[in-house]
C-alpha cells in the first residue's frame, strides 16, 4: 500500500498592493452601502416632509345650522388650517329639485309644505359656486330666514323641523393648494345634514 502524500497548501502571499486593492474595494463597498442608506434616509425625510407641509394646509368643510327662535341660518364653515378652492357645487330638494343656493328658491319649494310659510322671509346668503375660495375659519351663510311677524315665530320653527327631516342634498367637491380633493356630501345619508367628514376622493403623490 502506498502511502498518500499530503498536497502542500498555497499560501496567499500578502503583498503591499494586494492589501491596499482589497482595502480599496472594502472601502467602496462600505461607502457605497452608506450612501445608499442616506438616499434612503432623505427619501424618508423628504416624505414626511410633505405630510407635514400637506397636514398644514389641509381644509376641512362642514355645514352648520343655527336656530334663534327669530330665524334659521344653514353655514359653511371652513375648520381647517388651508384655504378651500371650490370645484363643484350641487344642491338639490327631493333628489330632482335642484336650487342656486344665492336664491330664495329653497323657501319656495318648501313654503308649500310647511305650516305657516307666509309668515318666513328670506333674508340672503353669499353664493357658492365653483371657483369659490373658503378661508381657514370662514363663515358663509349659505341660506337664512327670518320671521315677518314679530308675535309668532312658528312659521320659522316648522321650516327648521322640515330641513332637519328632510334636508336638501348636497355634494361639494373642494381642493387644497397641492390638488388633493375631498368631497362633502349628504347623497348616502340624507339624514345627516351637519358636522359630516369630508371624503378624500384625490390625493396628489
Amino acid at each position: 500500500m502506498s502511502e498518500e502524500t499530503e498536497q502542500p497548501k498555497k499560501k496567499i502571499n500578502w503583498t503591499t498592493d494586494k492589501i491596499m486593492s482589497t482595502s480599496a474595494l472594502f472601502i467602496s463597498v462600505i461607502s457605497l452601502i452608506a450612501l445608499l442608506y442616506q438616499s434612503y434616509l432623505a427619501r424618508e425625510e423628504n416624505r414626511l416632509i410633505q405630510m407635514q407641509q400637506s397636514a398644514n394646509v389641509i381644509p376641512y368643510l362642514q355645514f352648520e345650522n343655527i336656530y334663534n327662535v327669530r330665524s334659521f341660518s344653514i353655514h359653511m364653515v371652513n375648520k381647517g388650517v388651508g384655504p378651500a378652492f371650490v370645484k363643484k357645487v350641487s344642491f338639490a330638494v327631493n333628489d330632482s329639485l335642484k336650487f342656486d343656493n344665492s336664491t330664495n328658491a329653497l323657501l319656495h319649494i318648501t313654503k308649500n309644505r310647511i305650516r305657516k310659510g307666509d309668515s318666513i322671509g328670506y333674508n340672503g346668503s353669499i353664493t357658492i359656486k365653483e371657483n369659490t375660495v373658503v378661508q381657514p375659519g370662514e363663515n358663509i351663510s349659505v341660506f337664512e330666514i327670518s320671521s315677518t311677524n314679530n308675535s309668532d315665530f312658528s312659521g320659522v320653527k316648522s321650516f327648521k323641523d322640515y330641513i332637519n327631516n328632510s334636508p336638501p342634498t348636497f355634494t361639494i367637491v373642494y381642493e387644497d393648494i397641492y390638488g388633493n380633493q375631498w368631497k362633502l356630501s349628504n347623497n348616502e345619508n340624507k339624514q345627516d345634514f351637519q358636522f359630516l367628514t369630508p371624503t378624500l376622493i384625490k390625493k396628489i403623490d
